[in-house]
């Protein structure tokens, strides 16, 4: 969630705010700072509350002084002004809860050990209960706002903590919210859209909640779908609709009917038609840009209405992208359902024989064949893949650099790349799940890897989250080609020309990576690209067969994750799989240097016990599976 926007004090109370600068604060004076706050937040006087709130919300804007808010609980003297008699300070602290709770996860379970929910569940009880905005401009300007505040901090909470969404069920919220806040009439978009993703985000895997929507406000979710407006708002409120609907059933749309397929399919293409690039080069037209001292000619009066009303609908569409990019990718998920029955304690031997339903092996079935038909066919027919890589694109580097520069638009700058990263994920999943001929053919898989790769390799990118997405996709992209012939490999001449220095700056930038998840996703990818090379077998492809052996065997003995580890000796597995390739595992002398990493791989995996389920099963296959490979290929080798 994004933070929202400082309250100004009022200029006609006498309050001074601590003066909190950018630069770094010394300790001493950082322990003054929060001193303060805390003796203000404690007084009886509405100003000097209101003042030790704002001066919270500066003091949390800079990521080093969290800690310091989290040791000396400052959450628990804050939390109970949601109930202050004052609005303006119910809303100062709303506000600054919901932009603590956008930091990071930890932060969320800090704030829920502070007991944050208490105070939030007894706001929505004593205010929202019976509450409708009032005819009053300025305390309905307030009083909306507070409850949006209260709602995105609900959000926050539950997205990150289990026990929030305990707390959610047990308490009234739901039926004090559904189906009254779903009225757009009497509540307006902003609030409609503030409870609908909050409803989206809370239902994903929770049977409780699925039930009290289902039974409350289906039949009102289905209106409010097909909603005749296009405006960036509604779009907002019709996706968020449309997620809440999937969710409802469980992330099984097949037992939709297909009218509300059709819609819900219709409703992401729209709002995926919209060129994200096109509207922020428009408005980068409208943003102040500084003089040459860094300042900012502001605009004032009816241009300034203007400019807050083109940011908001600006944000409004990149929100309405990302949640639909979201429904797309867990449509087009390939987790197991199996999975949600285990639960955490499932043993290592249980994990070891668990098929994998999005293997694309022999005797599995391919994800592509368990989406319902007529969602294959809709998202064809309205190029939704094609969609969705256009989200992967980012605006012109000016309009970015115009974006990051200007306070008003910095949420939107960062909200392009959320954007561009989560689009990356889908692809990932589309490309898994989807046949190749929804996806343009192996000529586009191509394209995307090529296209992905400069992304990757050829552009310095310090978002680490695009990163793994990227790398996700290219590895993606190579499994799709890798297995385009019923399961199998077969020849591919898209790489025939792949020399050793087409490789060097993948290898480099493996040897450079500091993030395991990146470092597994590019081992994993120039494996495969390896495998690919097999069946074209000639000098040139040997020696990079070869290289990337080599490369591959001397990350995984210095590897630290346990996992990276099994990842490196599972695609080393896989090329050296194919008979072709005795030869080439007698040059590299891989059954020693593999029976090398045997005690390696064992040893580490006592030592790094506490893993996902994902990688215990990963690294149990790899230890299960090593030695009886190297037997096998120890067998082939003797026998050359």
């Amino acid at each position: 969630m994004g933070k929202v926007r400082k309250r100004k004090p009022n200029k006609s109370q006498n309050i001074i705010v601590a003066n909190i600068s950018d630069e770094e604060i010394p300790e001493d004076s950082k322990e003054n700072v929060i001193q303060t706050i805390l003796d203000q937040l404690q007084m009886a006087n509405i100003e000097e509350k209101y003042c030790g709130l704002q001066t919270f919300a500066l003091f949390i804007e800079s990521p080093e002084n969290i800690e310091q808010v989290i040791d000396r609980e400052i959450v628990k003297v804050v939390a109970p002004l949601l109930l202050d008699t004052a609005g303006s300070v119910r809303n100062a602290a709303a506000g600054a809860l919901r932009n603590l709770s956008a930091i990071k996860i930890e932060v969320c379970d800090s704030m829920m050990e502070q007991d944050v929910m208490t105070p939030l569940v007894c706001w929505f009880h004593e205010h929202a209960e019976n509450w409708t905005p009032d005819t009053n401009v300025r305390t309905k300007t307030e009083d909306v706002d507070t409850f949006i505040q209260c709602i995105n901090l609900l959000l926050n909470l539950c997205e990150s903590s289990e026990l929030a969404v305990k707390y959610l069920g047990q308490s009234r919220i739901l039926n004090i919210l559904l189906p009254r806040y779903l009225d757009m009439a009497t509540f307006g978009c902003d609030i409609v859209s503030a409870v609908l993703q909050c409803l989206f985000v809370v239902v994903e895997d929770n049977p409780e909640v699925m039930t009290k929507i289902k039974s409350t406000c289906e039949k009102q979710l289905q209106e409010i779908m097909i909603i005749e407006n296009d405006d960036p708002a509604f779009l907002l409120i019709k996706t968020f609709a449309a997620g809440v609907i999937i969710n409802i059933c469980g992330g099984n749309m097949a037992i939709l009917p297909v009218n509300v397929i059709n819609q819900i399919v219709v409703i992401l293409a729209k709002t995926l038609s919209i060129d994200h690039r096109k509207v922020c080069n428009q408005l980068s037209s409208s943003v102040p840009i500084s003089d040459d001292s860094g300042k900012f000619d502001l605009p004032k009066g009816k241009e300034a209405q203007t400019l807050e009303s083109q940011l908001k609908s600006v944000l409004q569409i990149l929100d309405a992208q990302q949640s639909t990019i979201e429904i797309i990718a867990n449509i087009c998920s390939c987790d197991d359902s199996n999975d949600q029955m285990e639960g955490p304690e499932s043993s290592d031997s249980d994990e070891i024989g668990d098929d994998d339903d999005c293997s694309n092996g022999e005797g599995v079935v391919l994800t592509e064949d368990k989406l319902p038909l007529q969602i294959l066919e809709a998202f064809e027919s309205l190029n939704i893949f094609q969609k969705v890589w256009s989200c992967t694109q980012l605006p012109a580097e000016n309009v970015m650099l115009i974006l990051q520069q200007y306070d008003g638009s910095k949420l939107i700058h960062k909200k392009i790349y959320t954007l561009q990263s989560r689009a990356l994920l889908c692809i990932n999943n589309m490309i898994s799940s989807l046949p190749l001929e929804n996806l343009g053919g192996v000529n586009h898989i191509y394209k995307i890897w090529v296209d992905v790769g400069k992304l990757v390799f050829k552009q310095s990118s310090e978002n680490l989250f695009i990163l793994e997405s990227a790398t996700a996709v290219m590895r993606a992209a190579l499994d799709k080609i890798k297995f385009r012939e019923n399961g199998k490999a077969g020849e591919c001449n898209l790489f025939r020309d792949l020399s050793l220095s087409d490789i060097e700056m993948m290898i480099t930038g493996i040897r450079d990576c500091q993030v395991p998840e990146i470092r597994s996703n590019l081992i994993r990818m120039i494996g495969i690209l390896a495998l690919l090379l097999v069946n074209n077998l000639n000098e040139t492809s040997s020696n990079v067969i070869c290289a990337i052996t080599d490369f591959i065997l001397e990350q995984a003995h210095k590897e630290n994750e346990v996992w990276v580890l099994a990842e490196a000796i599972d695609t080393l597995v896989d090329l050296y799989s194919e008979d072709e390739t005795d030869a080439l595992a007698a040059k590299v002398k891989l059954v020693e240097k593999l029976a090398i990493l045997c005690p390696l791989l064992k040893n580490k995996a006592r030592q790094q016990r506490k893993l996902p389920k994902e990688y215990k099963v990963l690294v149990s296959t790899a230890i299960s599976n090593l030695p009886r490979f190297i037997k096998y290929k120890k067998g082939r080798i003797s026998s050359l």
